[in-house]
C-alpha cells in the first residue's frame, strides 16, 4: 500500500516502564506501518538513555511519574508532542499495531469529512502472540450507549484514531480512572458529538498476560460504571436496551464460536482475571 505524501501524520504514544521484552515486538510493528508516522515511548526517567540506544527511531521522553500511571504517560506523550501531526493513537508496550491498521487509516482518510473517531476489530491474543478469536465489537456507533449502560464496553482502544481536534476539545485522559481513562475519553467524544466510524478490519492485537493491570476486573467494573452513570445519565429506553443487547450478541456469535473453540466458554471478564488462556 502506497501512501500519497499529503497522508495526515500519524502521532503513537507508547506508555511503557521499559521493562517487558515485548516491547520489541511493539516498536517494530509501529515502525513497520507505511504510515507517516512519529512514534512516542513515554518511560521513567531512569529509562530513557537505554530506550533510546534501543529504539532510535522512536522519540523518547519522561512520564508522569508512578503516581501517573499509564495514562498520565499517554499525557506526557501527547505534551510532549504539541504540534506536527494530525491523528493519535496509542498502543501498550505488549500490545500490537497489525498490518490491518494501515488499512483502517487508508480507508478512513478517503471518507468524506474524515469523521473524528475511526475504530477496527482487535485480536484477543496469548502471550505468545497466537490469536484466540477476536474482541466483540459494536460496529454501529449509535447503538453504543444502549450496550455501555448494560455493562458491555463494545469499543477497543487499540487501534482507534482519534482527529487532533478531538484530542484538543477533550485535553488529557483523566488520572481519576486508573483502569478505564481510555474509555472515558472515548465516550467523551462520542457525547460531544463527534462523529464515529468502524472499519471491518483486524487493526491491533490485545495480549492476556499474568498479572496485567487489566486482570482487575472488579475495578474495571466500578470505573466503568462511574464513567458511564457520568457520561450517560440519561438512561436508554428498555426496549432499545433489549434490542441492542440481542442484536450485538447475534452479529458478534462467530467471535463467542471462536471464543470457546479456542478457549473454552468463558466471558471477557473471566479471561482478564485469568490472564491467561490454554495454549494450542
Amino acid at each position: 500500500m502506497t501512501f500519497p505524501d499529503s497522508t495526515p501524520r500519524l502521532l503513537v504514544v507508547t506508555p511503557t516502564l521499559g521493562e517487558t521484552p515485548l516491547i520489541e515486538q511493539t516498536v517494530r510493528g509501529v515502525a513497520a506501518l507505511r504510515l507517516p508516522l512519529l512514534h512516542v515511548l513515554a518511560a521513567p526517567a531512569s529509562r530513557i538513555g537505554e530506550l533510546k540506544s534501543r529504539f532510535p527511531g522512536t522519540l523518547v521522553v519522561a512520564d508522569a511519574g508512578r503516581a501517573g500511571g499509564v495514562y498520565g504517560a499517554i499525557n506526557a506523550g501527547l505534551a510532549a508532542v504539541p504540534s506536527g501531526w494530525d491523528w493519535f493513537t496509542y498502543i501498550n508496550d505488549d500490545d500490537l499495531l497489525l498490518p490491518g491498521f494501515e488499512t483502517l487509516y487508508a480507508r478512513h482518510m478517503l471518507l468524506p469529512g474524515r469523521p473524528a473517531v475511526g475504530y477496527g476489530d482487535v485480536a484477543l491474543m496469548r502471550e505468545d502472540g497466537s490469536v484466540l478469536s477476536r474482541i466483540t465489537t459494536e460496529r454501529t456507533p449509535s447503538w453504543i450507549p444502549a450496550l455501555l449502560q448494560q455493562g458491555i464496553s463494545p469499543l477497543m482502544q487499540q487501534g482507534t484514531i482519534f482527529r487532533r481536534d478531538v484530542v484538543e476539545r477533550l485535553g488529557a485522559f483523566d488520572l481519576r480512572y486508573r483502569l478505564c481513562a481510555d474509555l472515558d475519553f472515548w465516550l467523551r467524544a462520542l457525547t460531544s458529538g463527534f462523529g464515529f466510524r468502524h472499519h471491518a478490519v483486524t487493526v491491533a492485537g490485545f495480549r492476556l498476560r499474568s498479572g496485567q493491570l487489566s486482570s482487575d476486573t472488579r475495578l474495571t467494573e466500578r470505573e466503568q460504571e462511574a464513567i458511564v452513570a457520568s457520561l450517560l445519565p440519561a438512561r436508554v429506553a428498555p426496549v432499545v436496551r433489549i434490542l441492542a443487547k440481542c442484536r450485538y450478541r447475534l452479529l458478534n456469535l462467530p467471535r463467542y464460536v471462536e471464543r470457546a473453540r479456542m478457549g473454552g466458554l468463558r466471558t471477557s471478564y473471566a479471561l482478564l482475571a485469568s490472564g491467561a488462556v490454554p495454549t494450542k
